[in-house]
């Protein structure tokens, strides 16, 4: 994999991670092993934008040959699309919406908790909204149920605009339909390792990005450097937070993999059982702090911990409580056999919604999210409405950049665990997924051996309704 250069690239932020910035990140983790990022309910109030104090000039790109102005895009989500008092700007998919098209969002509003039961609610009751975020269980088992429609009218995949997102769209394709239109990744839900670079330094380590740029971020270095860390003091750890599906993805392998028509139990996989296996040196090497890791503004104040692993949305917290010092992010290391580097991005996209006859204005919000997340202009609006935010006070343009630049396919490529999206039992905190992810940290005695025999036959018959 290439030295990484701050390219400003394809695919970053989206209205959704904006406008939750500080609200919310749903409960799965970009395709890595299920399992929360936040389950924090938004409490920003709605309030009447009144301008933009970064502008943003009307796409000529954009299709208008359909006229959908004064229409409505009616979106059901526990967070607002449109500005909020806690965010006043108008993200550039609503600015791009609103004055190239003349068209509104209306935010049917619901809670965390409850915006799947709601979502089938509205469905059955026949009051469907347009749209709906594509979360972690939505492919396979929502997409099953017949609660989406697919997509491939709205999307014209010889258009330049999308021909590039193409073979990420093909692998969510359900009976040879597309029904997800990848319009980036979410920018918020990177899971990506954060580290004091002051700390670092005065450590005499190596620095951890340095050794990325240098394509020497690997397996190895990651263990060595917790290592050295730890001997450097008493109740040291090499590692706290939220991390060992991350980790195990960068082997190049998930525990389900897709191949467009059947779903396949991966759990013999060597590769994952290597990363596994490193997941347990670490455990007997006592590197992990298996302690409070969803709380980001521990994770540098005692100076006892070399890695905060968690998502992006975690950085501004986690710096909040050492101003002095500049917080750092880097990818996971890759395995030392490949020189690809993989992540479990959140794929960004919005779901069409059964029973939507609003098709002309959700085609125009893909295409506004879309060109958004394409165009160099608009991505670099798109970070300077970011880094304006109150709530990325702590982010600098260096790291907003390095985040920036995961979002490139050929520098870290993307990895999804098709096994969240199987079914309730599956995805989520408790499910099976993210259990078998974390069993090597949590387990006593853990054995990756023992452990997989226990699960393969329930993710075999998990699998079966789908392959049959």
């Amino acid at each position: 994999m290439r030295k990484i250069t701050k390219r400003i690239l394809a695919g970053i932020m989206s209205a959704a991670t904006l406008a939750s910035f500080a609200a919310c990140a749903d409960d799965g983790d970009g395709g890595g092993g299920g399992g929360a990022v936040a389950t924090t309910e938004t409490t920003t109030e709605r309030t009447e934008w009144t301008g933009d104090n970064i502008e943003v000039t009307a796409a000529e790109e954009l299709d208008t040959s359909v006229d959908i102005s004064g229409k409505t895009l009616k979106w059901l989500g526990f967070y607002d699309l449109n500005p909020t008092n806690s965010s006043p700007e108008r993200s550039v998919e609503v600015a791009l919406f609103e004055d190239t098209y003349g068209a509104k969002i209306e935010w049917i509003e619901t809670t965390h908790d409850k915006r799947f039961d709601d979502l089938a609610t509205s469905i059955i009751g026949g009051t469907p909204p347009d749209i709906f975020v594509l979360e972690d269980r939505t492919f396979p088992y929502d997409v099953s149920k017949g609660q989406y429609q697919a997509i491939d009218s709205l999307v014209d995949w010889n258009d330049p605009m999308w021909a590039e997102m193409k073979a990420t769209a093909d692998k969510f394709t359900w009976q040879g339909e597309h029904y997800v239109a990848p319009l980036g990744y979410g920018f918020n839900d990177y899971q990506l390792l954060m580290y004091d670079e002051d700390m670092v330094e005065e450590e005499g380590l190596d620095d951890p990005y340095e050794l990325y740029e240098k394509n020497e971020w690997d397996w190895d270095n990651f263990l060595r450097l917790q290592k050295e860390f730890q001997d450097g003091g008493d109740d040291r750890y090499g590692i706290v937070g939220w991390w060992a599906n991350a980790f195990v993805a960068t082997s190049g392998d998930t525990l389900v993999t897709y191949d467009g028509n059947k779903f396949i139990n991966n759990l013999l996989s060597p590769n994952v059982e290597r990363a596994q296996g490193v997941i347990k040196e670490m455990v007997d090497q006592n590197l992990i702090d298996a302690g409070d890791w969803g709380d980001p503004s521990q994770a540098f104040v005692n100076g006892n911990h070399l890695f905060y692993a968690m998502g992006t949305w975690a950085l501004n917290q986690a710096a909040d409580k050492v101003p002095d010092h500049h917080i750092k992010v880097v990818p996971f290391p890759r395995n030392p056999n490949t020189d690809t580097y993989y992540m479990g991005k959140r794929l960004l996209a919005y779901m069409w919604v059964k029973g939507s006859e609003n098709g002309d204005v959700v085609k125009a919000w893909f295409d506004v999210n879309r060109i958004a997340n394409s165009d160099p202009q608009y991505i670099e609006l798109n970070k300077q409405k970011f880094l304006s935010n109150d709530d990325a006070s702590h982010w600098t343009e260096d790291v907003y950049d390095t985040v920036l630049s995961f979002s490139d396919d050929s520098v870290i490529a993307y990895s999804f665990d098709y096994g969240v999206g199987i079914s309730d039992v599956m995805t989520g905190d408790n499910g099976y997924v993210r259990t078998l992810y974390e069993i090597m940290i949590k387990d006593e005695d853990p054995n990756w051996t023992r452990s997989r025999e226990e699960y393969y036959s329930i993710f075999d018959a998990e699998l079966e309704p789908f392959n049959s």
